[in-house]
């Protein structure tokens, strides 16, 4: 295994962000153009022992969880595990067992999206639905991979071993060999010091390619039903709500949505934990297989006859906590908002057992049990104590993350949101805009710098992927597109110890 501490140059260069610098101010006829770091990406499935750093952890590995927002410089490993990310406008990256994969860079540029990333080790799948501006580039200890507009391709890479399939579209090898075209249907392999070089035809599919494409026909399937999405900033999560609710109209609140399996007690923003992050604030991580859109968009309305629905809406920013915070005794509560209104103090209000941050059982509790413990008005701090809304410290303020690759809407919501700086709230020029108004803004990065690239994380025998969801795969699944045993003791399904290109991949 290569020593990541005594990487070439060459690819130490790859994996360095640029310096994070707020533009200067230009013209106002400008509107799509700017550089901003408020981006993040889905961590959509999980399964086995998968695991990320975060960009402010000091490469510390920790627990991955489904539904993770993923910030520039966060890096996903996986042991005997798999693992899916989301990217806002379709693309997809799946990763294998045994492989480590960072996000060098996540920004929005000139229109575009920029997706930089490394792979240092391991087997990942990547399929890019881009738009012009676009920019997504992979890099490799021994390749830098760089793909068309609408691809799919394959990477193996070991050492300086490895090999480039692509499926649909083609993609551009950079190597020390100079740079290479790759045709649908070919794989493009390396050995020794990435000298030697050979395009093949791509080797017979095994389990892992029959595993991505199970995952990609069942979303495939699941957004064609959300076909009236079609002019939403973005696609991450919309195939959730064809595979996993219904929608219908409800006379008094209009057209909603809400997921299967309702029981009596289910409220939303109770299955799944908070997390603190930075520059967004406290986040809700859902443990539902659907809990990305209506977490995060849109809004929630209760109903004694209907019980809950999430109305669409809000889909211009991505917001990391659409609730109302409330203090319940000693405890932090949360009642989830409606579309552009704050919740209603009349409505359940979900409280956490234990300290906010901390993963544990919430519960609901209804206004006659509230009676006499309801603190309205505050807001936790980073280290979960509350306080009055309004005092939290300047430090505090949060990035505001445009779902669009054009920064122009965001750029004309600036006079709608000119309260938002004060303490505590979004942080409009931590967005990193050209042609802001001269307003005294305080300055924020909306994403930490990447870290070294972090080594294979450390085993962790406990971990187990959780229920089985339909059309999503679970531990121990033995059924056809899904064979992969999540046992920490097992064997992977896909070989990566032997490095020979003799089929033109690694096996």
């Amino acid at each position: 295994m290569a020593n990541r501490n005594h990487l070439p140059s060459y690819f130490l260069a790859l994996i360095l962000t640029p310096s994070l610098l707020t533009l200067a101010a230009s013209p106002a006829h400008c509107d799509n153009t700017g550089y901003s770091y408020a981006r993040i990406v889905r961590l959509s499935f999980v399964s086995g022992d998968v695991q990320v750093v975060r960009a402010d952890s000091g490469n510390k590995w920790q627990e991955a969880v489904m539904n993770m927002p993923i910030q520039q410089g966060f890096a996903v490993g996986t042991n005997n595990g798999r693992a899916e990310i989301e990217l806002e406008s379709g693309s997809t990256i799946w990763l294998a067992e045994n492989s480590v994969l960072q996000f060098t860079e996540l920004a929005l540029s000139n229109g575009g999206r920029v997706t930089r990333m490394t792979l240092s080790e391991g087997t990942a799948t990547f399929e890019t639905s881009l738009l012009n501006d676009d920019t997504f580039e992979l890099a490799t200890p021994s390749v830098k991979i760089v793909p068309s507009k609408k691809s799919k391709f394959r990477v193996d890479m070991f050492t300086q071993v490895g090999a480039v399939s692509v499926f649909n579209g083609t993609v551009t090898a950079v190597s020390a060999a100079g740079n290479t075209e790759v045709p649908k249907g070919e794989t493009f392999a390396l050995n020794g010091k990435a000298t030697k070089t050979a395009l093949k035809k791509n080797p017979a599919t095994d389990e892992w390619d029959h595993w991505v494409s199970n995952r990609e026909s069942v979303e495939l399937a699941a957004l064609n039903q959300s076909a009236d999405y079609g002019n939403l900033p973005f696609t991450y999560g919309i195939a959730d709500l064809a595979n996993f609710g219904s929608w219908n109209f409800y006379p008094g609140f209009g057209y909603g949505w809400q997921p299967f399996g309702m029981t009596a007690g289910w409220a939303p923003f109770m299955a799944g934990q908070w997390m603190f992050y930075p520059s967004l604030g406290w986040t809700w991580l859902s443990s539902e297989p659907w809990g990305w859109v209506p977490f995060h968009f849109g809004g929630w309305q209760y109903s004694p006859t209907y019980g809950w629905m999430w109305t669409p809406g809000n889909y211009g920013t991505w917001t990391a906590a659409p609730v109302e915070w409330v203090g319940v005794g000693s405890h932090v509560g949360w009642i989830p908002r409606a579309s552009n209104t704050a919740g209603s103090v009349g409505s359940p209000v979900i409280v956490s057992t234990k300290a906010i941050g901390k993963e544990g059982k919430n519960r609901v509790m209804t206004a006659d049990e509230l009676q006499g413990k309801l603190t309205p008005n505050v807001e936790p701090t980073r280290n979960g104590k509350l306080v009055a809304a309004g005092t939290l410290p300047a430090t505090s303020a949060h990035i505001v993350v445009p779902t669009s690759a054009n920064l122009s809407a965001l750029r004309e919501g600036l006079a709608v949101n000119a309260g938002a700086t004060g303490a505590g709230k979004a942080d409009i020029a931590g967005a990193h805009l050209s042609g802001t108004p001269s307003r005294d803004l305080t300055v924020a990065n909306a994403a930490p710098t990447a870290s070294r690239m972090p080594g294979r994380p450390p085993s962790r025998a406990g971990f187990s992927a959780g229920d089985e969801f339909p059309g999503y795969g679970s531990a121990g699944s033995t059924r056809a597109g899904n064979g992969v045993s999540t046992n920490a003791s097992s064997t992977s399904s896909t070989s990566h110890a032997s490095t020979s290109t003799s089929s033109g991949r690694p096996r």
